[in-house]
């Protein structure tokens, strides 16, 4: 059997090729197929080295061949290449999180602070106020709540006097208000007052009550200056419905740094607009007088001045139309008179018109 070599010199380094393979650098070796990308040589630093030998590893990190050997390369296992962009992403993903949620908490932080800053301000400034309307009005404000209390007609008594407005008629309440300020704002004598305007769409049928309840309303305007800071005067609806309407009055005298009280009242038909006088309302008597001074002792401790009044004398006060005062609420027919220390009332349970 004879063997037939075609010898030629290698582009590579010159050297002698035998049937196509160079035998010094190994030119024309046919390589192993590769099946995959994932494959790479375990050498990869540069050309594959080659020496004379056996076959076996030379000791400097190459691999073993010489003239008639078939060169050996040593191919590592399949190795799953590891992809970085999805840690990148994950990386970045929780940073911005976590500069976000910084953001976010000093933004709320922030916030916080400002809110419960204003909102002490806004304290501090209500509390400031409140103080200078109590000494100024000598505690009025908070008299003058409207809602703080709901009369009831299972109340034992009238408690407070307070609004008593209602929507479901054919007439509607609207406030009024008139002041006067002076020029000098050191001038602490001031006038105002706030009533109540009945209405029934374009109709002017309640002016002729309107017009009566103003002029109560206004009663002290012309003489405020007489006292050192002025007067106020405050309406309140007391009671309205259908048939009628009571308006009570409370007019304020601001003087030596003392407010004295006095009150009026008007009640009104809805119907014709006249005003319904106390004769009209309960028996002005005896028997009234006695069961005025048991109910002051239940609904006002007993008021010295009451009890100290003989019948015919508290008689002659709930006669006297400068005194009297008379309304209705949904407890009950209210009955008083104002005084030289103030003013003072009691329910009259199932009294009504």
């Amino acid at each position: 059997m004879s063997e037939k070599r075609d010898f030629d010199f290698c582009p590579r380094c010159g050297a002698l090729m035998q049937n196509g393979v160079c035998q010094s650098c190994g030119r024309g070796i046919q390589r192993p197929p590769q099946t995959s990308d994932s494959y790479h040589m375990q050498n990869p630093q540069g050309p594959v080295q080659m020496s004379g030998g056996t076959g076996m590893p030379n000791g400097q990190g190459g691999v073993s061949g010489g003239p008639g050997t078939m060169p050996t390369y040593v191919y590592a296992s399949p190795v799953k290449q590891k992809s970085h962009t999805a840690a990148i992403v994950i990386a970045v993903t929780a940073a911005v999180f976590l500069v976000l949620g910084l953001l976010i908490a000093v933004f709320v932080s922030v916030a916080n602070s400002t809110r419960d800053t204003i909102r002490s301000g806004e304290r501090r400034s209500r509390d400031s106020y409140d103080d200078f309307y109590d000494d100024y009005y000598d505690g009025y404000d908070d008299e003058y709540d409207y809602g703080y209390y709901e009369p009831d007609e299972d109340d034992p008594y009238y408690q407070e006097i307070v609004d008593y407005t209602r929507t479901d008629l054919d007439y509607s309440i609207q406030w009024a208000v008139e002041s006067v300020d002076p020029d000098d704002s050191d001038d602490d004598c001031t006038y105002y007052t706030t009533y109540p305007i009945l209405e029934k769409g374009d109709s002017n049928e309640f002016d002729s009550i309107n017009e009566k309840i103003r002029q109560e309303a206004i009663a002290y305007r012309a003489s405020y200056k007489e006292y050192d800071s002025g007067m106020s005067t405050f309406g309140y609806v007391t009671l309205m419905d259908e048939e009628k309407i009571s308006i009570v009055f409370k007019h304020n005298f601001y003087k030596n740094n003392v407010t004295e009280v006095s009150l009026a009242a008007r009640t009104f038909r809805i119907d014709t607009g006249e005003e319904i006088m106390p004769e009209e309302m309960t028996e002005i008597d005896l028997d009234l007088a006695m069961r005025f001074q048991s109910q002051d002792k239940l609904q006002n401790d007993g008021v010295e001045y009451v009890q100290n009044l003989t019948g015919e004398e508290l008689v002659e006060i709930l006669k006297d139309s400068r005194r009297a005062v008379f309304f209705y609420t949904p407890v009950g027919l209210e009955a008083g008179f104002n005084y030289e220390n103030g003013w003072v009332t009691v329910t009259l349970k199932e009294q009504a018109l």
